[in-house]
């Protein structure tokens, strides 16, 4: 289920990147900022299942929190903290009289 919910998260956030930088710039740069999400989606999904190999048995805790889970809440953490400075507010530089 935990599983699910990430996914349909980065769905969401897809849509919305693309959606925002296809308005602000172009399509060209609207699909390129999906595609980087995607790729950073699948590397970092790889990375963090290897990270959690080394420490929690492909059980898990239970039934319902297998590792891939875990591996995929570790993902999605690491990215709100990159995409957050990555595509954070761009101030607009302050002109100088």
């Amino acid at each position: 289920m935990i599983e699910v919910i990430v996914f349909y998260a980065h769905v969401i956030f897809l849509v919305y990147i693309f959606t925002k930088t296809f308005l602000e710039e172009n399509l060209l740069q609207g699909v390129l900022s999906a595609v980087f999400i995607v790729i950073l989606f699948s590397v970092g999904w790889v990375i963090s299942e290897l990270i959690m190999s080394q420490f929690m048995p492909i059980e898990g805790v239970g039934r319902a929190f297998p590792r891939s889970a875990f591996s995929l809440l570790l993902l999605a953490i690491i990215e709100i903290f990159f995409y957050k400075f990555y595509y954070g507010s761009k101030k607009a530089p302050v002109k100088a009289i």
